[in-house]
């Protein structure tokens, strides 16, 4: 299925095909003048500050990130309870949450 939205689609359907400039554009080339180098030969500062909820999203991913990937407590305690026997899962239970999986 192609999908053509204004052009842009390079395989069109109807055999044409969209102009694809071969000039490539250099990003220093392309540069503003306010991130050229002034006439001292030192580029000008920038200033750049996150939001509040940026920040707290970063320490929310770090703390994340710190936690390991497996609750070994959690495991060892139900390998613990299998070994005593006192672990009996609810095979209907089960069984309806699998056929609830989609």
């Amino acid at each position: 299925m192609n999908i053509d939205i204004n052009g842009f689609n390079p395989n069109r359907s109807d055999g044409q095909k969209r102009q694809v400039s071969s000039k490539i554009t250099d990003a220093s080339s392309a540069a503003t003048p306010a991130s050229q180098p002034t006439e001292q030969g030192t580029a000008p500062k920038v200033s750049v500050s996150l939001s509040s909820s940026a920040q707290n999203l970063s320490k929310i991913e770090a703390e994340l990130k710190s936690l390991p990937d497996v609750n070994q407590a959690r495991v060892d305690e139900i390998k613990g309870r299998i070994d005593r026997g006192e672990y009996q899962p609810d095979s209907a239970n089960l069984a309806q949450k699998m056929l609830n999986l989609e």
